[in-house]
């Protein structure tokens, strides 16, 4: 019940109204017993006061230092902890509650991608904005180690990032595919995002990925069309990808 008239809290959780009301009443309940065994075995009324008296100084004593200790000692609050966790701190545990969040790349996974896509889409439509999207398909990571294939996603995640504008998007879609959003860029924007995702893609690659294949395919937003139709043609795109020399196929 004290806590729920407690209007504020101290960065531990502990409502100081609560603390002072536990602190009085501890105090009349500890009086009301030396008035009774005082009573009992005729204690002198003096004598009462000044054992009273006492007992009031070293409740308040022990609740000043209980509640210091609390306040200043080595235990963190959670909220504390988790401000001063870096992205580096964060758990595969942790990453689980996050559902919008591929846990090996660290990047967006289909349902995240798939959030981002629609909103994109409603602002494109409503106002006239550009929109487009890539789809990029490593292929060759069943021909590699476990650890190797999975190093490559991570790599591949980290090239990508490096190579698209602050207000771009990517994320793994499916197990070896990766989508890139990119909002207020037309088709001619696309292909340069194509052509240095890649370059960057290609000159990245480690020794124990060298057997790894880039494809590449993007397309264009249209005003007034739906998620799959948007969707089918950038999987056709990147389809295509692989019968072109350099990799990459732009559908418009």
């Amino acid at each position: 019940m004290i806590d729920s008239i407690c209007k504020q809290k101290n960065d531990n959780g502990t409502c100081l109204l609560g603390f002072i009301i536990k602190i009085l009443l501890i105090v009349a309940v500890a009086e009301l017993a030396i008035h009774l065994y005082g009573f009992l075995v005729g204690m002198d009324a003096n004598m009462q006061d000044l054992v009273r008296s006492v007992l009031r100084i070293l409740i308040v004593a022990a609740g000043i230092f209980f509640l210091f200790r609390r306040k200043n000692g080595p235990l963190q609050s959670e909220e504390s902890v988790r401000k001063e966790s870096g992205p580096e701190d964060v758990n595969e545990d942790e990453l689980k509650q996050w559902p919008n969040i591929d846990s090996l790349t660290r990047t967006s996974n289909e349902r995240g991608l798939t959030i981002s896509i629609l909103e994109l889409m409603a602002l494109a439509d409503r106002y006239g904005h550009k929109l487009s999207i890539g789809m990029i398909k490593i292929d060759g990571l069943d021909r590699l180690e476990e650890s190797d294939a999975e190093n490559a996603m991570i790599n591949t995640a980290g090239l990508m990032a490096e190579s698209l504008r602050m207000p771009d998007r990517i994320g793994r879609f499916r197990d070896n595919v990766f989508m890139a959003l990119l909002p207020e860029s037309d088709i001619d924007g696309a292909t340069i995002v194509a052509d240095r995702l890649r370059e960057n893609l290609t000159n990245g690659m480690t020794d124990a990925t060298d057997k790894v294949s880039v494809w590449i395919g993007m397309t264009e937003f249209h005003r007034g069309e739906d998620l799959q139709s948007l969707l089918d043609r950038v999987e056709s795109a990147v389809a295509q990808s692989e019968k072109e020399e350099n990799g990459i196929c732009i559908k418009q």
